[in-house]
């Protein structure tokens, strides 16, 4: 069984720290369990790069992109890494509310539909790649210089999005705050202890299917039961205190227990979250339909792209493209 670990912050920074902790952890607890590391933001994309080729069996995009520039190319080999993972922790600085934009970009470009086991298994089995399927377990890791949580809202919710795709079940997560210094969390002992139970929770969970891994982090009561956080939104056209989960759509209702408080009551078999597998169909689908609803319709979409392709705006010159034209 091997962890792959990605830190999305600066060299020897605390998510980078703490992602160590949490991988010497997991080997400490099972020595059959092999680790290794990327550092993301070293990651090499080219400009506007065409897309890969697609693990669910068919692709989603068109290749009619072309790279802009000479930069080596890592996607291929940062997919391959994630496709032969058994088990993801992602570590990363928080900012404005969110992980740090050089992990979305990756993700944006290897990931999402591209690595949908739901699509390739629906909709062309035969070519789906294999490593989609496996069993596989996910643990996150915010870091950031507040001393208050109402700087991290969107980052825990945001890592799930990321990932959501592959179908795997996040068994821990937590935030690190108040570390405004690089490095700061060498003086944290319990935010490195934090970190090795992450180790050790993923070690426990690692090689269980979807259904079978249970999740081993703290949580707050109330907490949507399948990404485990406590975002929600109103729904007010969908029932009396009807409420749904900002970060993976699982829906409920507010009720007010005998105390008083006043707790969320979620569905434990959602249709609508995104990280059920009833979901990930349903989503799936839609995506499809609308493929199919465009298609008959293709010559009409190419005259338009091309009368719109004749209207003159005047763009900004970035000295990359100036380079690139001289």
């Amino acid at each position: 069984m091997h962890i792959l670990g990605l830190a999305n912050g600066t060299p020897s920074g605390n998510s980078e720290i703490l992602l160590k902790a949490a991988l010497t952890a997991a080997t400490e607890a099972d020595s059959t369990i092999t680790t290794s590391w990327i550092h993301v933001p070293s990651i090499s994309i080219p400009t506007n790069p065409a897309p890969l080729d697609s693990p669910v069996g068919f692709d989603l995009a068109s290749k009619l992109n072309v790279a802009s520039n000479n930069a080596p190319d890592d996607r291929a080999a940062v997919r391959e890494a994630i496709l032969d993972a058994d088990a993801i922790i992602v570590s990363t600085p928080t900012y404005s509310h969110q992980p740090l934009g050089a992990l979305k970009l990756l993700m944006d470009r290897i990931g999402g539909p591209a690595l949908d086991v739901t699509f390739g298994k629906t909709f062309n089995p035969d070519k789906l790649d294999p490593r989609l399927s496996k069993p596989r377990v996910l643990g996150f890791i915010a870091v950031g210089g507040s001393s208050t949580p109402d700087q991290f809202t969107m980052v825990l919710p945001t890592l799930h999005l990321l990932f959501y795709a592959l179908h795997a079940k996040t068994v821990d997560q937590f935030i690190g705050q108040d570390l405004g210094s690089s490095g700061a969390v060498c003086l944290h002992d319990d935010l490195i202890s934090r970190a090795k139970r992450m180790g050790q929770n993923i070690a426990s969970q690692i090689g269980k299917s979807y259904d079978d891994a249970t999740y081993q982090g703290d949580e707050e009561a109330g907490a949507c039961p399948h990404c485990h956080l406590s975002k929600i939104e109103f729904l007010p056209d969908h029932g009396k205190n009807a409420i749904g989960c900002t970060t993976c759509g699982t829906r409920g209702n507010l009720t007010v227990s005998q105390d008083g408080n006043i707790l969320p009551v979620w569905e434990e078999e959602s249709k609508w979250s995104c990280l059920t597998w009833a979901g990930k169909l349903q989503h799936s689908y839609d995506i499809i339909s609308w493929a199919k609803r465009d298609e008959p319709r293709k010559a009409d979409i190419k005259k338009g792209q091309e009368e719109w392709k004749k209207v003159v705006v005047s763009q900004v010159t970035l000295p990359s493209q100036d380079k690139l034209s001289s």
